[in-house]
């Protein structure tokens, strides 16, 4: 009896030692997407349309437009932008209520990391200006991590299929989002 006793409490304390109370993704995970940011151009007037909660880490730095987008997007930054990555990434509406600017930092992840789960890249760029032609990226969210001075910073990128227009593509994020 005692072994059966010591048994059930070895297999009840083994089943406790999981966190089951957080099983979504970690919010600092590299290839997730919480919200976006939509904007066409960089039109001063122009109004930015947050969907969800992004968890970007832009602090000024730089912009990223037109998102969504479905053959090139362009960069314009403060500085001059060395290198550019696009990784595939996956939309989750968790962490909606969260401040990302309390967790995130340009030290989050390393360049390593960021450069072997890259599905795109440029390196060497001198620019704070620079259009990058995405018609070979699949369809999908992306995270776009730029290098400025030597620090990493990323925006959310939502890539559509050429065929589709526009406002097709903006109510079907605009509805994932809602």
């Amino acid at each position: 009896m005692k072994k059966k006793l010591f048994f059930l409490i070895s297999i009840l304390a083994l089943s406790c030692t999981k966190d089951e109370t957080n099983n979504s993704t970690d919010k600092a995970a590299l290839n997730l997407v919480t919200g976006i940011n939509c904007r066409q151009t960089l039109d001063q007037n122009e109004i930015v349309l947050k969907l969800g909660n992004p968890n970007i880490l832009v602090n000024n730095k730089f912009k990223i437009y037109p998102n969504p987008a479905n053959e090139s997007v362009y960069i314009l930054a403060q500085e001059n932008v060395t290198d550019v990555w696009f990784v595939s990434a996956k939309p989750e509406k968790i962490h909606q209520e969260l401040n990302f600017s309390s967790i995130l930092n340009t030290n989050l992840y390393s360049e390593q990391t960021i450069s072997s789960n890259s599905n795109f890249s440029l390196n060497g760029q001198s620019s704070s200006n620079i259009g990058v032609n995405i018609g070979t990226l699949t369809k999908g969210y992306y995270k776009v991590f730029v290098k400025i001075g030597g620090e990493i910073y990323w925006d959310n990128l939502y890539k559509y299929e050429n065929q589709a227009n526009n406002e097709e593509q903006f109510n079907k994020i605009n509805d994932f989002w809602n």
